[in-house]
């Protein structure tokens, strides 16, 4: 019940303006719609969309006019802490603890699996089969043709491997597949049995139409999210060769053929479907009120954003699906709820209609798969890579907060996040209406202090124990520590100011915090001067402090997990008072011009709060600029294994 008055009292008392960018429809945003209604409103607005032209016979010698016609026009487009492991095996890092995602290499503990970077598949091998520092390959699995690999899941107590690969889907004419439609896809889903693991046994395939986005999974459901265009809606637009123009009449003909060919078409056959490795027929993803499309008429009627849901204690029962009319950009999933993301330009409203707005649909891990919770919308940008989701954090409450940079600073708005290069952002669900509503915002005319200076963008920002860090950067590195515990009233409590800037914030312990950034000269106007792994003390919020750091090479010097937060890996021993911490980076030398990649060690002590690079493992010359962004460890005991191209390398933590 507290929550509920929370919200009551926000939506009472809160000043309208903070809910300028709110979306007002009580029902929710998004609607069930039967395939049979949402087919009736696609021919509808196809036919108002209809549109005929003409355009003149090609004449060699003919002069070029002033406005010529007959231009082709395009057909309208789609508008926390390191894991501390009782057999001491690391594992994927993720950004929720419980909720699984998918990465080129996992392992059991015994058996390490691996992308095959060259010709596509898996690779498994032995960590007690080894050949000088190379592990030895004791099985390989193929993967369907001109697919790209995406990711593996291991469940070691169902002993699964679970491939995710996706393709371009060719358009057929009977069996012969003419070319690829742009835009479509497919997603494959391959479940093998590794209980022998040098023979894997395929229990299924499914083959859903649609992009791949993104994945998680939660126990023993995996979910997909997919982005399908249906590139085989009939057109409604025609433009005719004619050497006079057409009449009205003429046109009104064509409009009719038109019509009748859109009013034929059949939404079932652009819907996705999925086939499995028994029944090659297409089956359908879609049952009952399992479509939703916006409350209001949809410009993207060419989009459609697909939730899948498998049960891997029954990897043969037929995939849950949920759908709607639309897109997905961006994404956070928590183990109670996935958080899909889009821009939404009518969030912004004059005079602040420069600034990015999203539109977020909550949809809450339920049963067998996903019921729709509500929507909601929250000003500025996300992070263009993988890091993206770390802007986003749910609380035990189940309000979802976010962390956003606004690259449209002005200062001709009264509204104080209106010149903030970064936006804090806390939005709840309401206890009645199926809508996310924002409860808070900073900055806000209580605490009105822009977060960042002017012309510094969002890099690193990490949430959790109702904390949110974030860092800024131009010329100088602040780190913000922003107190959440009160989801109605956050509130600025530290900043830290140093050179540098941190691309990816990864905790230690519930009081350190490690920064993945590059070092940079202030007095040179922030440029950059090599890799740097800074470790902050967080334990008091009002003065987060730098204690220590490690800097590698110079400018040009890089690592993935800068990018990508799977590149890192942590794992916590000795009765949780020391991480270890391996990453890959690539060392540009700048005397020499030349670049070295290698993945390094470094070790974190708890009580005495110390970061220390141990050196630095190469299986690579040091020539040119090359390194590879799929680079990834495990951790195993006293072991490392460094994964790089497509094969695994064995070394004792502690050699030299």
């Amino acid at each position: 019940m507290q929550g509920f008055w929370r919200i009551i009292f926000c939506i009472l008392f809160i000043p309208t303006a903070l809910f300028a960018q709110d979306l007002n429809d009580k029902a929710g945003f998004l609607k069930p719609i039967s395939i049979e209604q949402l087919e009736k409103q696609l021919k509808e607005q196809l036919k108002s969309q209809i549109t005929i032209t003409d355009y003149r016979p090609y004449q060699p010698n003919a002069q070029p006019q002033a406005n010529p016609r007959g231009v082709m026009r395009a057909r309208p487009k789609a508008v926390m802490a390191a894991p501390s492991s009782a057999g001491q095996v690391s594992g994927t890092n993720l950004q929720e603890q419980g909720v699984d995602e998918a990465d080129k290499v996992k392992t059991d503990g015994r058996y390490l699996y691996g992308a095959n970077q060259q010709g596509g598949g898996v690779r498994i091998f032995d960590t007690q089969a080894v050949s000088g520092s190379m592990l030895k390959q004791i099985a390989t699995l193929g993967m369907p043709k001109n697919t790209q690999l995406q990711g593996l899941y291991l469940v070691p107590n169902k002993k699964q491997l679970i491939v995710l690969a996706s393709a371009m889907q060719p358009r057929y004419h009977g069996r012969r597949a003419l070319r690829y439609e742009s835009g479509s896809g497919l997603v494959y889903v391959l479940i093998f049995d590794i209980t022998n693991a040098a023979k894997p046994q395929l229990i299924q395939q499914l083959e859903i139409t649609g992009g791949f986005f993104q994945t998680r999974r939660v126990n023993n459901r995996l979910y997909l999210f997919l982005n399908h265009h249906a590139s085989q809606f009939p057109s409604s637009y025609k433009s005719i060769e004619s050497k006079l123009p057409l009449t009205e009449a003429q046109k009104e003909l064509e409009k009719q053929k038109l019509s009748a060919e859109i009013e034929a078409w059949k939404l079932t056959d652009s819907l996705p479907s999925y086939r499995t490795s028994t029944n090659k027929e297409p089956q359908s993803l879609f049952k009952g009120s399992t479509l939703y499309a916006p409350s209001q008429k949809p410009e993207a009627i060419y989009n459609l954003a697909s939730m899948i849901t498998l049960d891997l204690d029954r990897p043969l029962q037929a995939p849950q699906a949920l759908a709607y009319l639309g897109s997905v950009g961006d994404f956070y999933m928590s183990n109670q709820a996935a958080y899909l993301v889009s821009p939404y330009d009518a969030a912004a409203k004059p005079p602040i209609s420069s600034m990015q707005g999203n539109i977020v649909h909550k949809f809450a891990l339920s049963g067998q798969g996903l019921s729709y919770r509500g929507s909601g919308a929250f000003f500025g940008s996300l992070n263009w890579n993988e890091l993206s989701s770390f802007q986003f954090d749910e609380d035990q409450r189940g309000n979802l907060r976010v962390v956003t940079y606004n690259g449209a600073q002005t200062t001709k708005h009264p509204d104080p996040i209106t010149r903030s290069p970064v936006i804090l952002s806390v939005l709840a669900e309401h206890p009645t209406y199926k809508q996310l509503v924002t409860v808070a915002r900073l900055p806000n005319a209580k605490y009105p202090q822009p977060l960042g200076k002017p012309g510094e963008r969002l890099y690193g920002a990490r949430l959790f124990n109702d904390y949110a860090y974030f860092v800024t950067f131009r010329n100088t590195d602040p780190l913000y520590v922003v107190d959440l515990r009160n989801p109605l009233d956050p509130k600025v409590t530290g900043e830290l100011v140093i050179p540098g800037f941190s691309d990816y914030l990864h905790p230690v312990t519930s009081t350190l915090l490690l920064g993945v950034g590059k070092a940079a000269d202030a007095q040179a106007g922030g440029v950059q001067q090599g890799w740097k792994l800074s470790l902050f003390d967080i334990s008091n919020p009002s003065r987060p402090q730098e204690i220590d750091q490690v800097q590698l090479g110079g400018a040009g010097s890089d690592s993935p997990a800068n990018r990508n937060h799977h590149a890192i890996t942590s794992l916590a021993i000795n009765n949780n008072t020391l991480t270890r911490v391996a990453l890959p980076v690539n060392v540009h030398d700048p005397n020499t011009g030349m670049a070295k990649n290698g993945l390094h060690r470094f070790e974190v002590t708890h009580a005495q709060r110390k970061l220390k690079h141990l050196g630095g493992f190469s299986v690579s010359s040091a020539q040119g600029w090359s390194w590879d962004d799929n680079d990834r460890s495990i951790l195993i005991d006293n072991y490392l294994y460094y994964f790089h191209n497509g094969n695994f390398y064995k070394t004792a933590w502690a050699e030299k």
